[in-house]
């Protein structure tokens, strides 16, 4: 079904609509980085936002719920802010059906406020420090999700905006004015999603600390992609540092597969660090493994399962989860993480491994840390804590990008931050001439999309990773752990064949091998 176009319809990618009503535009459909779609176009952001139906469980690969072919077309966490913190206003969210506002209320919570029970944060300390982040002037405390938005159904009546009646028949959404329909919008989702930017492939050598960046941006920036990036660890798979949208788009674009991931350190669940997660889980070809805090992880379990209409016991069967909890660290796959408690708005934690610290959105300036303490916000051994985060890491990467909740970067605040690390990589923001003194030029770099980090030896391209890599992307043993893959790979005869040469007749008896491409092509 085509939609009924009119000079009131605007048509995006990704099948996103805006449609121009009396009551003000309305978007239909809300993928990933919805904002930077029409910010791109010039639109500003609508007040109003109709989501799809839910896909019926089975009708595609990873689709379920809000969720279609791993992408979530409920993801309006920016809308919100743009609406709220942009425009001072609440936006309205018009689901089909009264079951998906209810679910799409409990994401939200857990997103922008986190948990809503006092049982589930480590303490009423990180509450509050949390509380004091997010204050809002205008409101004289944290801002909730009543405050931002409405949450409505057409099943309930959502659809009455006055002027303006909307409706959904069973396959559109119409648009009803003055009794005249000035729109039909088809509520299938048909196109495949891509995103409007992908990281340039550069070269990669691999050393000691790699770091390659899928993006470095933030959520408000049309041409960047938000922070996400690669880290190897000497010869080691990559690990993965949150999780943008598109993910397996813009892993292409640098030429890697989702399946040779095996582990996904997630910072914080704010929409911008776990868009792209869904598609790992659902659509990547293997079972992926989480690193986490506890209270984020069961936040995390809530959010994907309103996200996807599923019980939280189902969600958590969909991948394998790893506890990184303060002061407890992990060893996992050969590397020890650890974590620290950020000062953000909802909990989040800054990750130390292998010479690498990210500080996961952390608002970081040593003068108001200092004030925090002083007037009672934080408590004289968080002051410390938070002080040595990444004291003697060899790369530090800092999400950045001011205002209220992020680090507003200064001349003071580098000169800070580089003491603490060999390299300090300065993301989440869009902002490419940050005023570096001279004398931390060599050691203070901003993360473009597709931007490389190297420090240390060069690691030799070792035929054994080579051997575990093929085994990796191969989808026959992609789903095993790295550890069996390792061994299996040590395991394998390297067969060489000449160009034009036979490897086998088909029908002949097996000789009781099974062969991989490793290099070259076979037909």
């Amino acid at each position: 079904m085509k939609p009924l176009v009119t000079d009131r319809v605007h048509c995006l990618p990704n099948d996103i609509y805006v449609v121009a009503t009396a009551a003000g535009n309305v978007l239909v459909n809300s993928p990933p980085e919805s904002l930077k779609f029409l910010l791109a176009q010039g639109l500003p952001p609508p007040a109003y936002v109709v989501l799809p139906p839910d896909a019926p469980a089975g009708s595609e690969l990873g689709s379920r719920g809000f969720v279609r072919r791993g992408i979530n077309y409920a993801s309006v966490e920016f809308l919100i802010y743009a609406n709220f913190f942009g425009q001072q206003r609440r936006i309205t969210l018009i689901t089909v059906t009264a079951a998906q506002a209810a679910r799409l209320y409990t994401l939200l919570s857990e997103t922008i406020n986190g948990p809503a029970a006092m049982e589930e944060w480590p303490g009423a300390w990180l509450q509050h420090e949390c509380e004091t982040v997010a204050y809002y002037p205008p409101l004289g405390r944290a801002p909730a999700v009543d405050d931002m938005v409405t949450i409505v159904s057409l099943a309930e009546g959502g659809g009455n905006l006055g002027p303006v009646q909307i409706a959904y028949d069973g396959s559109d959404f119409r648009f009803v004015e003055h009794g005249v329909e000035i729109a039909r919008i088809p509520a299938a989702i048909t196109h495949v999603a891509h995103p409007l930017a992908v990281a340039p492939p550069r070269p990669l050598v691999r050393q000691t600390i790699t770091l390659q960046f899928i993006g470095g941006s933030d959520g408000f920036d049309p041409t960047g992609i938000t922070t996400c990036f690669l880290a190897y660890l000497g010869a080691g798979q990559p690990l993965l540092f949150d999780a943008a949208a598109y993910l397996n788009v813009r892993l292409a674009h640098l030429g890697l597969s989702p399946r040779q991931l095996d582990l996904v350190i997630i910072s914080h669940l704010h929409e911008d660090h776990i868009a792209g997660l869904p598609e790992l889980i659902l659509t990547g070809g293997k079972r992926m493994q989480l690193v986490t805090a506890q209270p984020i992880y069961r936040s995390l379990v809530r959010v994907l399962g309103a996200m996807l209409d599923l019980p939280l016991a189902a969600v958590a069967e969909l991948f394998d989860f790893f506890a990184l909890d303060p002061g407890q660290p992990l060893e996992l796959h050969g590397y020890r993480f650890e974590a620290t408690y950020a000062v953000h708005s909802i909990p989040t934690i800054a990750v130390r491994v292998g010479g690498i610290g990210y500080s996961g959105d952390m608002r970081y300036d040593e003068a108001w840390l200092e004030h925090l303490h002083q007037t009672g916000h934080l408590s004289a051994e968080r002051l410390a804590e938070l002080r040595r985060f990444a004291d003697g890491v060899e790369v530090l990467v800092h999400d950045m990008g001011g205002g209220a909740i992020h680090t507003t970067p200064t001349a003071q605040l580098l000169r800070d931050l580089s003491a603490k690390s060999r390299r300090l990589v300065l993301a989440h923001t869009s902002r490419q001439d940050l005023n570096v003194a001279d004398e931390l030029a060599d050691r203070v770099e901003v993360a473009v999309s597709g931007h490389v980090v190297g420090m240390g030896d060069v690691v030799s391209d070792d035929e054994q990773r080579q051997r575990f890599e093929t085994l990796t992307i191969c989808p026959l043993f992609a789903r095993l752990p790295a550890d069996e893959r390792a061994e299996l790979a040590a395991r394998c005869a390297l067969v060489a064949h000449d160009m034009g040469s036979v490897i086998t007749y088909e029908g002949e008896g097996s000789d009781g091998s099974a062969y991989v491409i490793h290099r070259g092509i076979v037909e």
